[in-house]
């Protein structure tokens, strides 16, 4: 069987030269079947086809370590309308119902909030996902939705020893320990079954629920399991301040030394968010140093700044956990399920944690995104573009008025751009979009769909809010709504 040879000419190529990125001006990518084949100034073997990108940029796709697919009509909205005892711990007030009431997302479906969840971070330039165990539909047909899309994703059910719950106005954790033994026991059939389909495009991996919802038991086998199934794994930790408090008084060690003294923390382990380390302001708590536990461990620092961002929540540092030497990643968690518009703010809340215009560099948060992502999964065929590297390959218009005059590429991406100048994704050799076309997505349908979900969502608010009231008056409108 022959496969297609594809030259991409012109543009500004993000290559990789062994150590880390490089920028070739007026270059090329030639790719065939799911390979790359060369970069550099030009190629002078033959090919099928030629696609010309002067003056754009030719990039690596962006690896999104940590999204949960869904429609976002809840985070849309419900942010503003939180309690303030909640401390940073964000989706609960917006996720969790009332005791014995069915959680809000009950409803989703793969075809829907599946699909909207995955389109939406590609269509953005993620060429790798990893959807942290939400799964909407339920596992068999959320992977059928992520393989025929074309997308590259690792995926898992999630599982946990303990739901959030309401009882009136307070949190509470509903413990079944024997609920996270069977979870566990389906996110390992998932992966004996599910890792490697569709051509190696789906992968499995490991999603324990998060650190103050996992009994130190099911942590251990969960990573006992990762180990022996040799597949990586990835958890929400050390993520609010009232987890890190309620862990310090349960166990009497911070979220991050408590995963250390278990084993947990080991290469191709990635940590969700990983905010509140023992000496972030608002932890302060000087006794131990969970920063160099995470350098000497190889984990990887999942950074969704965003989500964080708008609780008034900085992430201190990310110049700092990368002059310690810890890998970090880059994912959006909540929508928009956009990369580039993760990176500026990755940089900009690192000046602002920093107090410095010299930290948040552009490069920096865009091996992040690219090269940290890689490392995470234990790839060295992903985040690059070199001879040998899979054919994941994004192009940028850089070409636009709000990009202006472009010097350095990197730097006017993240200072200028938006996922929604990627006008060409490549996964695995195949154009999933091309010329800012979707081809395998009615994007118009699949946004009506996602309103009528959303309307119903909202709709259905009271019957599992803790306050049994409406949408609008937990979360008024940002001007009064003239009926």
């Amino acid at each position: 069987m022959t496969t297609m040879r594809t030259l991409i000419q012109g543009g500004w190529v993000v290559g990789y030269d062994g150590g880390g990125h490089e920028l070739i001006p007026n270059g090329c990518v030639v790719f065939e079947g799911d390979r790359v084949i060369h970069v550099g100034r030009q190629f002078e073997g033959t090919v099928d086809r030629r696609v010309e990108a002067r003056g754009k940029l030719i990039s690596p796709g962006f690896v999104n370590c940590h999204l949960h697919s869904a429609t976002n009509a809840v985070q849309a909205v419900f942010l503003d309308g939180l309690k303030a005892d909640y401390f940073g711990s964000n989706f609960i007030g917006y996720a969790a119902p009332r005791r014995g009431v069915a959680p809000p997302r009950a409803g989703d479906r793969a075809d829907l909030a599946g699909t909207y969840g995955l389109w939406s971070a590609l269509r953005a330039g993620a060429t790798t996902i990893l959807d942290v165990g939400t799964m909407p539909g339920g596992p068999a047909a959320f992977t059928k939705v992520a393989g025929e899309l074309g997308v590259r994703a690792y995926l898992g059910p999630a599982f946990r020893s303990a739901d959030y719950v309401f009882d009136g106005d307070r949190v509470a954790w509903a413990w079944d320990e024997a609920k996270g033994k069977a979870g566990l026991e389906r996110a390992v059939g998932y992966i004996k079954e599910y890792d490697g389909a569709y051509h190696g495009r789906i992968r499995a991996m490991l999603y324990p629920g998060q650190m103050d919802t996992c009994t130190v038991e099911l942590l251990r086998e969960a990573r006992r399991w990762a180990d022996e199934l040799n597949v990586p794994l990835q958890l929400h930790a050390a993520m609010n301040q009232r987890e890190f408090h309620l862990i310090v008084q349960t166990h009497g060690k911070t979220p991050i030394e408590l995963l250390h003294s278990i084993g947990f923390l080991k290469p191709r382990t990635g940590l969700g968010h990983c905010v509140f380390h023992n000496t972030h302001s608002w932890c302060h708590y000087p006794y131990g140093d969970d920063l160099k536990l995470l350098a000497d461990s190889g984990v990887t620092v999942v950074h969704a700044p965003y989500k964080y961002a708008k609780m008034g929540i900085t992430f201190e540092s990310f110049e700092r956990y990368r002059a310690r030497g810890i890998n970090v990643a880059i994912g959006t968690d909540t929508y928009p399920q956009d990369v580039v518009h993760e990176m500026r703010w990755a940089a900009l809340m690192c000046r602002l944690a920093d107090g410095s215009f010299r930290v948040g560099r552009p490069q920096d948060v865009f091996d992040a995104a690219t090269l940290g992502g890689a490392r995470h999964l234990g790839r060295d065929d992903l985040g690059r573009l070199q001879p040998g590297a899979k054919a994941d390959i994004i192009v940028v218009d850089l070409l636009q008025m709000h990009y202006g005059a472009v010097h350095d590429p990197i730097k006017s991406l993240v200072e200028c751009g938006s996922g929604r100048d990627v006008e060409t994704v490549i996964v695995d050799g195949q154009v999933l979009v091309e010329g800012g076309r979707a081809l395998r997505v009615d994007e118009p349908a699949l946004l009506s769909a996602v309103q009528a979900e959303g309307e119903r969502q909202w709709h259905a608010v009271p019957e599992w809010h803790w306050s049994s009231k409406t949408l609008d008056e937990i979360v008024s409108p940002s001007y009064p709504v003239r009926q």
